[in-house]
């Protein structure tokens, strides 16, 4: 089989593993392709950090043809699990400048790599993944898929442009206040955020954020999600493909008082139709009902992210040009912490876990929009310009809110969360649609994932993609 471009952007992840498997192309075919198109769209996305293509040979002669996903390309985000050699940059002057490669992989990574994927470099990051726009002063500036003039997202906005447009089918991601679903949403992408505990993390906790921040992969198609889940997880149970009535609340005004922009909310309510068509019960749900934990959730995040950046610098000693601003700005604001503000964090995170359980015990699923409006154009959102104080580090996060006001409080909570496309908003970007369930539901939020693709299937890839 002659693997052209149309065909090998059109594939999703299982597609190309089967292709393999079957003797239609070879992997390291694949991977030439996937390491092309990197190159080839680089000055148009910013998708990439780093290349370890070489590394790749390696892997492809470990792979065995009966992998899941065996010689599918892939790449690993610049922050969290490592990648053996390859250097942790984050996003960061000092780091990229300094940093050494990784002598070993993450466990996840470790895991993922074992399922058949073969990673070949990095995607790009803000520094230490503190905003939902990914442009660090180091470069390059990621660039949405969709629509070039418009962020991709943050702070997994690299491996999301690098899925959009077609270069590889999946990408490692993590989310530790929205990452990985705010720029799946961005990009028209599906992104599972998992559970807390549910994926490994270790053995070096690069982007732990006190237990916040899962990692696991963004993908296209809802069975690649699936497929790298039961890598990960192989004894998890395989969702039912039609699981019995559940109890639906709908979610559609932010709980603290931000606008939900019209597109937004109705591609809540058109999946709430889809799921209701299905025979599950949908309920509007009062925003109010989540008022506080999402209030404690803001509050939570802000100390984990700082107090993460204190640790950081502390660890790196970095001159004062080596870092941003705004990464400056949080370094600070975590160094002037006192004990009880970290203990009040804690307590933030026992009572939001404990209020969304309350609601959980209720509902088998909460249904929002993604997020409440579309992300930035380039350049809008700076945290690289002028010295940066704690009213601008505030504003900052409150920003956060403003765009993914459903996100942070599933991270404080601890409860897994998944992203999937759903329509267009009157500019032609993609919309999407947030389901939240309890702990270790997972595979039922694939499930229904799957459904709502089955019935309202959104594009593969970018129009970028095709280029």
């Amino acid at each position: 089989m002659a693997l052209s471009l149309a065909r090998y952007v059109e594939a999703d992840a299982c597609t190309l593993a089967q292709w393999v498997r079957d003797g239609e192309v070879t992997a390291h075919a694949l991977l030439a392709m996937a390491v092309a198109r990197s190159h080839a769209l680089q000055s148009t996305t910013g998708s990439m950090s780093q290349w370890v293509d070489n590394l790749a040979q390696t892997s492809l002669a470990r792979i065995g043809r009966a992998a899941p996903l065996a010689g599918v390309p892939f790449l690993v985000k610049d922050l969290g699990s490592p990648l053996a050699g390859a250097v942790d940059q984050a996003g960061s002057r000092h780091l990229a400048r300094y940093g050494t490669p990784s002598l070993h992989d993450g466990e996840l990574i470790a895991r993922l790599k074992m399922g058949g994927l073969v990673p070949f470099g990095k995607t790009t990051v803000p520094e230490f993944g503190l905003s939902l726009v990914t442009e660090p002063a180091i470069g390059p500036v990621c660039r949405n898929p969709w629509d070039g003039t418009r962020s991709a997202g943050g702070s997994s906005g690299g491996s999301a442009a690098a899925v959009a447009a077609g270069i590889v089918p999946m990408a490692h991601a993590t989310d530790a206040g929205g990452s990985i679903r705010v720029s799946a949403a961005a990009c028209g992408l599906v992104g599972l955020k998992p559970g807390r505990g549910a994926t490994p993390q270790g053995p070096d906790y690069n982007n732990l954020l006190g237990g916040l921040a899962s990692e696991f992969v963004i993908s296209r198609s809802v069975r690649d999600t699936a497929a790298a889940w039961h890598i990960v997880h192989p004894d998890s149970p395989v969702p039912a493909q039609h699981p019995a009535p559940l109890r639906v609340g709908l979610l559609t005004h932010a709980p603290q008082g931000h606008v939900v922009h019209a597109a937004w909310a109705a591609a809540a309510e058109s999946a709430a139709r889809v799921l209701a068509d299905a025979g599950h019960h949908i309920t509007q749900l009062d925003s109010r009902r989540l008022q506080t934990a999402c209030a404690l959730s803001a509050q939570a995040f802000s100390v984990y992210a700082c107090r993460s950046a204190a640790a950081a610098a502390q660890a790196l000693s970095p001159a004062p040009g080596d870092l941003e601003p705004m990464t400056w700005a949080a370094v600070r604001a975590g160094q002037a912490l006192s004990a009880l503000e970290h203990a009040q964090a804690e307590i933030a995170v026992a009572r939001v876990s404990a209020l969304m359980a309350g609601l959980f015990a209720e509902y088998d699923l909460i249904l929002s929009p993604a997020l409440a409006t579309g992300l930035p154009g380039i350049g809008e959102w700076d945290t690289k310009g002028q010295p940066c104080d704690a009213t601008a580090l505030q504003a900052h996060f409150e920003r956060f809110s403003a765009i993914a006001p459903f996100s942070a409080v599933a991270n404080v909570a601890g409860c897994p969360a998944i992203v999937v496309p759903h329509g267009r908003d009157p500019h032609g970007m993609p919309l999407g649609v947030q389901m939240m369930a309890a702990r270790t539901r997972e595979p039922l939020l694939i499930a229904l994932a799957a459904h709502l693709e089955s019935v309202a299937p959104w594009p593969v890839v970018a129009p970028l993609a095709y280029v």
